[in-house]
């Protein structure tokens, strides 16, 4: 994707090898919402270049222009591409947006869930 503002490069993995993505939204934190460019069929890419390519574009983060986006299908543009919005925690784990992110999930439940504590 040629250079866009809110095309970036993030080494999502933590291995040195860097990713293309959209950035939608960074936090103060340091948390990133991003979507894959290499996850998007042309279609999808065709739609992301002509938001991105928007004369303001570079004033505004993504999901603000997402928000604001019909598409020509008749959907919201940040509707649309909400599915495959994660988030890179400033920790480094990534994320699904609106996951807790203080329990450990596991089979049986959160960690502990099994166990009682205190009187009965």
């Amino acid at each position: 994707m040629r250079k866009y503002e809110h095309v970036q490069f993030l080494d999502l993995n933590g291995n040195g090898l860097e990713t293309e993505v959209v950035v939608l939204k960074e936090e103060r934190n340091g948390d990133k919402y991003f979507i894959k460019t290499d996850t998007l069929d042309e279609i999808d890419l065709d739609r992301l270049r002509g938001i991105l390519a928007k004369r303001d574009a570079h004033f505004y983060p993504l999901w603000d222009l997402m928000s604001q986006t019909m598409l020509k299908n008749g959907m919201n543009a940040l509707v649309y591409f909400n599915q495959l919005v994660k988030v890179k925690t400033a920790a480094g784990p990534i994320v699904r947006p609106g996951n807790p992110r203080g329990n450990v999930i596991t089979i049986e439940g959160p960690k502990g869930a099994g166990q009682v504590t205190g009187r009965n």
